[in-house]
């Protein structure tokens, strides 16, 4: 009886050992992953992250916002997506990409044309 006892705990034992492993392997993968997210899919974008998503220059990024800052403050109203969305912080501006996005289907469904 004792043969097979000790024979059932080395068996158990080297499940654990196996299952333990496996634990550790799937916690250091999921480490990983969450140190190599990226930029883009953080909260909010600086400028030189949202020209980049955008796949333009940040010279031409801030000539658009300039020109709709102009086109904006001689409104009362507009449709929120009409101008690209930003918040400024300490003189920096900061984008939400989710804004950005619906800024980017606001003016292709409304076929605006941005030439400045």
């Amino acid at each position: 009886m004792s043969k097979h006892f000790l024979s059932a705990a080395i068996i158990i034992l080297s499940l654990s050992i196996i299952y333990c492993g496996m634990q550790i392997g799937i916690s250091n993968s999921n480490q990983k992953n969450k140190k190599e997210v990226s930029n883009l899919d953080k909260g909010l974008l600086t400028i030189e992250e949202t020209a980049k998503y955008l796949s333009m220059s940040v010279d031409q990024l801030e000539e658009i916002i300039f020109h709709q800052d102009i086109e904006r403050a001689d409104l009362t109203s507009f449709d929120i997506y009409e101008f690209i969305p930003y918040i400024k912080v300490n003189d920096e501006k900061y984008f939400n990409k989710v804004q950005v996005n619906e800024w980017i289907k606001y003016n292709a469904t409304e076929w605006a044309e941005i030439n400045y």
